[in-house]
């Protein structure tokens, strides 16, 4: 671990997170295409540039979800164990609120951004382009890996598939109006998101290395505002009472402090993908504009 400030970053994410909010600073994650990409590819740099052992580094937060700790959640189960529910959802919400603190404790404009894959630029170049520079060791083309994990090659590679493959925006708007039940939407964006990491191949193809990926941070971040905008349409609070006060491990966090994005000091800006406007859930989608 990191000694002095570089520890606090992670520490005290939580009441950083609390502060912002009594401050009225509530950041707005943004599409790829708007997004401050050079504060995203500068942080980024200073992580991956970073010892492994470091609280602050790319690969110490990577290595959460997959090799060597293997923490996170999918289909019911952690690792090889399963479970009568699932925390797919709210588990990466929390991995995204930890990791994006560090981010912007390495540039303050790098708001973590999402990767629209049903917007016709998706459909037409696939991978956003700003993450697919051919520069070796450019901080958004790839990340470096742990030398447990291999050492040839010690970066990230990919190999997605024809940009036609990826998910309609209507397709995705029929999962957002559709399921009435959290364990039904659930089901369903894991199926999109399993389909995406398959699609971009290589390491984001595999757990164990995914998450080492630049593209995974923004990949999710999608399937997060999925959720959100689930949320806004069918209640924030939609979800099974008896997830609530389960933790998010490694994290103190439960399911209880993870529903209400602007309860975390975030909110998404707004694309194709989007619920259809009633007397609820209007003045939010204005405020995410």
């Amino acid at each position: 671990m990191a000694n002095g400030s570089s520890a606090s970053v992670v520490l005290q994410a939580p009441q950083a997170v609390r502060q912002a909010i009594q401050a009225g600073i509530v950041r707005v994650r943004r599409n790829v295409e708007q997004a401050d990409i050079a504060s995203l590819k500068d942080s980024y740099g200073k992580m991956q540039a970073r010892s492994e052992n470091d609280n602050r580094s790319w690969i110490f937060w990577a290595e959460y979800h997959g090799f060597n700790r293997f923490d996170c959640w999918h289909h019911s189960g952690v690792g090889s164990q399963r479970f009568p529910y699932d925390l797919f959802l709210p588990w990466h919400r929390a991995y995204l609120l930890y990791f994006e603190r560090v981010a912007l404790a390495a540039n303050p404009g790098a708001v973590l951004p999402w990767w629209d894959w049903t917007s016709s630029t998706s459909h037409q170049v696939g991978v956003p382009a700003s993450f697919s520079s051919s520069q070796a060791g450019d901080a958004l083309a790839s990340g470096p890996v742990p030398a447990g994990l291999r050492t040839n090659p010690n970066r990230t590679r990919r190999n997605p598939g024809s940009p036609s493959q990826l998910p309609s925006a209507p397709e995705i708007q029929s999962i957002i109006d559709n399921p009435t039940t959290f364990d039904d939407f659930s089901g369903q964006v894991q199926g999109q998101h399993d389909r995406i990491h398959g699609w971009t191949g290589g390491d984001m193809g595999v757990v164990a290395a995914s998450a080492f990926d630049p593209i995974f941070w923004s990949h999710h971040c999608m399937i997060d505002r999925l959720w959100y905008l689930w949320q806004v349409k069918h209640g924030v609070d939609n979800i099974p009472p008896s997830y609530l006060n389960r933790t998010l491990a490694p994290w103190s966090l439960t399911v209880r402090d993870v529903l209400d994005v602007r309860q975390l000091g975030y909110t998404y800006g707004a694309s194709r993908v989007r619920i259809q406007a009633n007397a609820f859930n209007a003045s939010v989608l204005q405020q995410t504009n």
